[in-house]
């Protein structure tokens, strides 16, 4: 569509001249000029004092002469490009001024004589430009140049190929002057629907022993490789059939510990690999899972490893279409270590229970029964096969009241009370010569009853339903004889059998055991649906992250309070409580509060292999834990997002770890710089990060610990310094009209 103040058209060769206001709209731009001559049957002409915008990409090219080929394809002399939101007559922030370039939009832009503008002050001179006006574009990205304390100057810059519309490569090499060098590579790929995966590699050649703490004590050479591998493949190959694959793998385990600036990774005992296969069938279905642990922190190369395991699951089925219901779950394992003998084992559990059998419509009542054989190829000690039966006899009771407060058109409240109890026997079994790996191997006696009492409060007929209570109460009582030895899992403790990498007996402890178990509470005030902010596990390796090739739905705000505690009926105190409080208004603050207490004594063990709301063991005494978590962030009103998370070990008096971030966008958010601090018990990390909305960004190894501890707040917003749903730009934001209908605006 074209308007000016004045069109002159000479119809036989077909050129059109429009003078005054001329604005011509095409599929992919809008054209603004003085002057426009066009030759309508080419669509080819020469535009004077014009600007070209492209909405997909918010892009702002003007010129003295731009010369038009077609409508994608546009010749600018003596011009300016920008992603500014500036009005007429502001000053962008900032801008590429050139003297020529040539440009198709949907493709590339390629500038010549340019210089980098910041408020129309030239700061630095390009040479020669070559910018995608498209997604995803070969060619390189942004560089980014910071320094770390801890390895010194730091300068790397990254490759983008866009092999084809469904998969990229990413080659980012990388410079540490006290350090060594490497790259960092990332792919993705999405094959078809079926069949999606990334993967991600990060090389260091060290050169230099790392400046952290304790690394002189190590013996490791100074001059090697190092490296992290990481990534994940999902294969549906039928409606039935899926494989899914997760590989964590590092050259050697100080890795974590001396490279990385998570707090999590650090801490981490093991690097866990698996590949799970799962076929659905008419009844039940069967799967195929392999289980490698790389020792990090913990395990060595006597670590039981399940290469492979293979099961199959029924869930209750009816018998000839009677109350009565049947289950089974089945599975072998083959145990492979590297030192060490290796074991097989086979597990078969099939079970029977009734539909729940109404009295009086007020109480319903569940029996069930299931029965345990286990076959173990080998002993603990001896080479001879073993194999354990046992039962498990449960009787449930359970009720539901339900009453509903009406609050007319607005709604309403449901309260529910759930009472219940169940009695569970299990009987003794002598397991003094198997291989203690697991729960299905470690089957105490129980002869066990647990009541509980469940309470519920939900307000209805707003957007979304909203918790104002749930509340669980619970406890065990043994009915026969009580718990008199107790495993005691204190790292550095020597196992009955076994080693401290892999104990095959634990070590036990003398306790006096009480009939009465802890009492359990848990309470919840508020929502807590799932909470999908990219984590510090993002940045999985030293340098940066595969990121995320999903662009998702903006996580819900949540606000909630958490209380889980145990409480000690003989001695009146809270042997245990954690707490978790999130409190969120929109977009402009949150804050989170944690606290992890255990009273130093014996610690509940929660549920077992039969039940998971049940207390029939403690485990040895421990030491007193008193741990606090805090995070948040707040806007401000200078263009400022300041955040900060950090833990506090108050029984010991230090902090393991705690981060400090801010983030400052322009008005119109066309550029955004972000800096961050990371303070560990050994090393302190400080960088910082800057986007050009639509050129691209600086991403580092605090990237994920900024976008953490931002995105609740910043989550789909343009022009930030890491990946968001919506692209560089953002997302789509629809700008109501006065006749009701909506429209997306520059």
């Amino acid at each position: 569509m074209l308007t000016a103040d004045h069109v002159t058209i000479q119809a036989l060769p077909g050129i059109l001249t429009a003078t005054g206001r001329v604005h011509l709209t095409d599929p992919k731009t809008n054209v603004t000029a003085e002057r426009l001559e066009l030759n309508v049957n080419t669509e080819a002409g020469v535009v004077t004092q014009g600007q070209l915008f492209a909405p997909g990409t918010n892009t702002l090219v003007s010129g003295r002469l731009l010369q038009r080929f077609s409508e994608y394809h546009y010749r600018v002399k003596g011009g300016s490009f920008t992603n500014c939101d500036a009005q007429d007559g502001e000053v962008p922030a900032w801008r590429l001024r050139f003297e020529d370039a040539d440009v198709t939009f949907g493709d590339t832009m390629a500038l010549k004589k340019a210089w980098f503008c910041v408020n129309e002050v030239p700061v630095l001179p390009i040479p020669a430009l070559t910018y995608p006006l498209a997604k995803r574009k070969t060619g390189f990205l942004m560089p980014f140049v910071a320094y770390d304390n801890r390895f010194g100057l730091h300068a790397q810059g990254s490759y983008y190929w866009a092999i084809n519309p469904s998969q990229d490569l990413t080659i980012a090499p990388k410079y540490y002057s006290q350090l060594g060098y490497g790259s960092d590579f990332d792919y993705r790929y999405v094959l078809d629907r079926r069949s999606r995966g990334q993967w991600h590699v990060s090389y260091l050649q060290q050169t230099e022993l790392p400046n952290v703490a304790g690394v002189s004590e190590t013996g490791e050479d100074v001059k090697k490789a190092r490296a992290t591998f990481s990534g994940s493949h999902t294969q549906l190959f039928t409606d039935t059939l899926l494989l899914r694959t997760n590989i964590n793998f590092v050259t050697d385990p100080n890795y974590f510990q001396q490279l990385s600036n998570s707090g999590t990774l650090r801490a981490s005992p093991s690097n866990e690999s698996n590949l799970l296969a799962t076929q659905r069938l008419p009844y039940g279905n069967l799967y195929l899972l392999g289980r490698y642990l790389q020792p990090l922190q913990a395990g060595g190369k006597d670590t039981f490893q399940r290469l492979p395991e293979v099961g199959y699951s029924l869930p209750d089925v009816s018998l000839l279409n009677s109350p009565l219901r049947f289950g089974m779950e089945g599975n072998f394992v083959n145990f492979y270590r590297e030192q060490g003998f290796t074991l097989n084992r086979a597990d078969v559990v099939p079970g029977i229970a009734t539909d729940v059998i109404d009295v009086g419509h007020i109480i319903g009542i569940r029996p069930q029964a299931k029965f345990r054989e286990v076959y173990y190829s080998r002993g603990a000690q001896a080479a001879a096969a073993q194999n354990r039966e046992t039962f498990w006899v449960g009787v449930e009771a359970m009720s539901k009241l339900t009453r509903r407060y009406g609050l007319g058109r607005n709604g309403g409240f449901l309260h529910t009370i759930e009472p219940s109890a169940i009695y569970e026997y299990v009987p003794g079994t002598d397991q003094s010569k198997l291989t203690l790996i697991d729960q299905v191997d470690d089957l105490p006696k129980k002869n066990l009853v647990t009541y509980a009492l469940r309470s519920r409060i939900l307000e209805q007929g707003k957007d979304r339903p909203f918790n104002w209570l749930d509340l669980t109460v619970a406890q065990s009582y043994h009915v026969g004889a009580v718990q008199t030895r107790a495993r005691d899992f204190t790292p550095g403790v020597d196992p009955f059998l076994g080693s401290v990498t892999q104990p095959l007996q634990p070590a036990t402890v003398d306790i006096q055991g009480r009939k009465f178990s802890d009492i359990w509470l848990r309470a919840v005030i508020g929502n807590q649906h799932p909470h999908a902010v990219q984590s510090q596990l993002g940045a999985a390796g030293f340098g940066r992250g595969a990121g995320d090739i999903s662009a998702g739905r903006r996580p819900p705000i949540n606000q909630y309070l958490t209380v889980d505690a145990f409480f000690d009926p003989y001695q009146g105190v809270v042997s245990q409580v954690n707490t978790d409080l999130r409190l969120q208004e929109g977009s402009n603050w949150y804050i989170d509060v944690g606290q992890r207490y255990s009273r130093d004594g014996n610690r509940v063990r929660r549920g077992d292999v039969w039940n998971p709301i049940s207390f029939n063991e403690v485990y040895a005494p421990t030491d007193e834990i008193l741990f606090l978590t805090m995070g948040g962030a707040f806007r401000t009103p200078w263009g400022w997002t300041v955040g900060a998370k950090g833990y506090y070990d108050v029984k010991h008096g230090r902090s393991p770890e705690y981060d400090v971030v801010a983030l400052y966008q322009n008005p119109c958010k066309c550029w955004s710089a972000g800096i961050y601090y990371l303070q560990f018990p050994d090393r302190q990390q400080f960088n910082f990060m800057l986007s050009l909305t639509g050129l691209g960004w600086t991403e580092n190894t605090g990237t994920a610990v900024l976008r953490s501890i931002l995105s609740p707040l910043l989550w789909g917003e343009r022009g930030l310094p890491w990946y968001t749903p919506g692209g560089p730009y953002g997302r789509v934001e629809q700008v109501p009209q006065t006749d009701g209908k909506t429209a997306g605006g520059r």
